[in-house]
């Protein structure tokens, strides 16, 4: 099974074989449980855990990890699927489209993004596809999958360290590259049930009427704001000409701010959030170097039920070498609602 992914702050592509197995210690019969992953990102837990829970459902406030989620969770791999990806590559004319016109370097922007060639590239086949599905010569399915190939595919030439936030003065090697989609998996057997959300995490929990087995969340642990690191896939995916960019780094104007990345207040958002999860098994992902300490957390999960944590020393994310620290504990935490208890339970482990 093949998956291709974004290069993504807080990727649980190295963390993923570590969170199974812990669920995998706490929760049985997993084969005939369901599965939400609350904030998706990537798609790479949600994914993943197709091949070992029955149902797995996802969410993100971002849309372009909607469509990735979507694409990973609903949209089987198809030959037909394949077939409009290979005509997608085999595009001949290049447009100077709104991707062109804002996050490449031309007479009239700055920016450098992308190189020319890839940003009239991804002009051309998000084009494309869009009148593939106004004219319904394509499905939505169909759709859904070709961009979500399309954003991880732009992504892997992005002229970037690795984040949008900014974009490298020299195109680097990588980003000279020339856009090739690839399909972002090659999964057949996803299950129609699967749903995937475009929601605020904390809004969700209290409008959607399922009670899941498993909830696992990933939020954001610091000050950086994912809508705001990688707008340009948001562009892409929305590609609407009205949507005002701003700044140098063309931020969407008005972009997504989680209160899980404000210090003021992130604790009273991880309070009600978990206050209204209902499940049986809550799967948290955090470290030790968030905005919350392991004592407000031990806190806040006791009052949902028996809680373990699991500690996991790792290398940091790439992009974050740079600093005096390199390593990183990660701490996963599973809290059993069915049960009530005063003591924590904490477990040292290796990364798998």
């Amino acid at each position: 099974m093949k998956m291709n992914t974004l290069n993504y702050i807080g990727c649980k592509h190295t963390l993923f074989n570590s969170i199974l197995s812990v669920c995998q210690e706490n929760i049985a019969d997993m084969s005939n449980k369901t599965f939400m992953d609350l904030f998706a990102g990537t798609g790479t837990v949600g994914f993943n855990m197709t091949n070992y829970f029955n149902i797995c459902n996802a969410n993100d406030l971002e849309y372009y990890s909607y469509v990735i989620n979507y694409a990973l969770l609903k949209c089987n791999y198809t030959e037909n699927i394949q077939n409009i990806i290979d005509v997608c590559n085999g595009l001949k004319t290049p447009l100077e489209g709104i991707i062109y016109n804002n996050f490449s370097l031309n007479p009239n922007c700055e920016r450098m993004f992308f190189t020319n060639e890839n940003a009239k590239k991804t002009d051309a086949i998000r084009s494309y596809i869009q009148y593939l599905l106004e004219f319904k010569e394509i499905t939505q399915v169909e759709f859904y999958f070709v961009l979500a190939s399309l954003l991880v595919s732009i992504d892997k030439v992005a002229n970037t360290s690795c984040v949008y936030g900014a974009y490298l003065k020299e195109l680097k090697k990588t980003a000279i590259k020339p856009l090739i989609i690839q399909p972002i998996h090659t999964k057949t057997d996803l299950k129609e049930q699967n749903n995937v959300y475009n929601e605020l995490a904390e809004t969700l929990v209290k409008i959607d009427n399922q009670y899941y087995d498993v909830i696992y969340i990933d939020p954001p642990y610091n000050q950086r704001q994912y809508s705001a690191n990688y707008s340009p896939l948001n562009y892409i995916a929305l590609y609407d000409e009205s949507i005002v960019l701003t700044g140098k780094t063309a931020l969407i104007k008005n972009y997504n701010k989680s209160d899980f990345c404000k210090k003021r207040e992130v604790k009273q958002a991880f309070t009600n959030l978990i206050r209204d999860l209902r499940c049986n098994y809550i799967i948290l992902s955090y470290n030790n170097e968030g905005l919350l300490d392991i004592e407000e957390i031990k806190k806040i999960l006791l009052l949902k039920g028996l809680v373990k944590l699991y500690k996991i020393k790792y290398t940091k994310f790439k992009a974050q070498q740079n600093v005096d620290k390199k390593f990183v504990e990660e701490y996963i935490w599973v809290v059993d609602t069915t049960k009530t208890g005063n003591l924590i339970v904490e477990i040292e482990m290796e990364l798998i």
